[in-house]
């Protein structure tokens, strides 16, 4: 929790925050938000209460995953300008390749960052030499060709284009579950994987909550039509307010999400889908993905995570379908 103010002097020199409908600085947001009292939802006690919750959480939707014994994982994320820069920054990645690669980061690449991406960095990347997954390239291909049958135009990729530093790895929306939650699957050595990425973060050409929900159904879809007994779950990664925690748009989403109400998710203006927020597209995609599944969301837990005065922060979600 006191490494949290390195992230804090990042927001504070930040000129451009998305919150509800509007673009501030840190000391217009701070100004804009000074009736909330968020000074005293962090201080150093209730960061701790924050992260205690947050780890403890995590290791529950680790043992969720490990119990499920599944033989392929789908994992919905996005990417931040790390793999898919401006000259190609496509709304949907199909990873169809026979193997996700997670590489260690270039000394080169470390030593851009600000010291806050240091910290969260350790979470996704290993420090000890690249890991070699095991890619499902017939899930993938298969979901390929559902989605193209269903009018989605998919762009496809066996491996990850060179991003920054020239860097081919996976990026960190995924590290952070094949890394950090599975241990680079070391209790699940044969578990597979399909990365499937969306444009969440960068206009113009990022999908809307209703394209993204369209998108889910059809890849539960696929997922339920291959033929193949493997057992197959998906996972979202990222979301949900951030880097302005929004407790309100966050419980309405959830709430929502819970009660298999779409209407009140696409009806979420898109301003709302900015920044780090995006990442409930995810989300969104899974929720789609698993209607005619059988099964339900429950939110496990929400901890919203406040680390300045102007509430600024990580609205930490954990939730299941079961």
């Amino acid at each position: 929790p006191e490494d949290w103010e390195v992230r804090s002097a990042v927001d504070i020199k930040n000129p451009a925050h998305p919150f509800r409908g509007g673009v501030y600085t840190y000391d217009e947001l701070l100004a804009l938000r000074k009736d909330e009292n968020l000074a005293a939802k962090h201080t150093m006690d209730k960061r701790q209460i924050c992260y205690d919750r947050t780890q403890e959480q995590t290791e529950v939707l680790i043992g969720k995953t490990l119990e499920a014994e599944l033989d392929v994982l789908v994992v919905i994320g996005d990417d931040q300008r790390e793999r898919f820069l401006t000259e190609l920054s496509p709304a949907f990645v199909i990873v169809n390749g026979e193997t996700v690669v997670n590489k260690v980061l270039s000394k080169e690449h470390t030593d851009a960052m600000p010291p806050a991406a240091q910290f969260s960095a350790r979470a996704s990347y290993p420090t000890d030499g690249e890991v070699v997954h095991q890619g499902e390239p017939k899930l993938a291909n298969h979901i390929i060709a559902t989605m193209m049958d269903n009018e989605f135009d998919v762009a496809v990729s066996e491996k990850m284009p060179r991003g920054n530093f020239g860097e081919d790895g996976i990026p960190h929306a995924f590290g952070f579950i094949y890394h950090r939650m599975l241990d680079d699957f070391k209790k699940c050595p044969d578990l597979t994987t399909v990365p499937i990425f969306i444009n969440d973060f960068f206009p113009p050409n990022q999908p809307s909550a209703k394209r993204v929900l369209k998108f889910g159904k059809v890849l539960g879809d696929a997922i339920r039509s291959w033929d193949s007994p493997k057992r197959v779950g998906i996972a979202a990664s990222g979301g949900f307010s951030h880097f302005v925690v929004d407790e309100d748009l966050d419980w309405r989403i959830l709430k929502a999400m819970e009660a298999g109400d779409e209407q009140t998710i696409v009806n979420e203006p898109e301003y709302s889908y900015q920044s780090g927020t995006s990442e409930i597209k995810n989300w969104i995609a899974a929720m789609g993905a698993l209607q005619g599944s059988g099964f339900k969301f429950e939110t496990i837990d929400y901890i919203p995570c406040y680390r300045t005065d102007a509430g600024t922060g990580n609205g930490n979600t954990f939730g299941l379908w079961t």
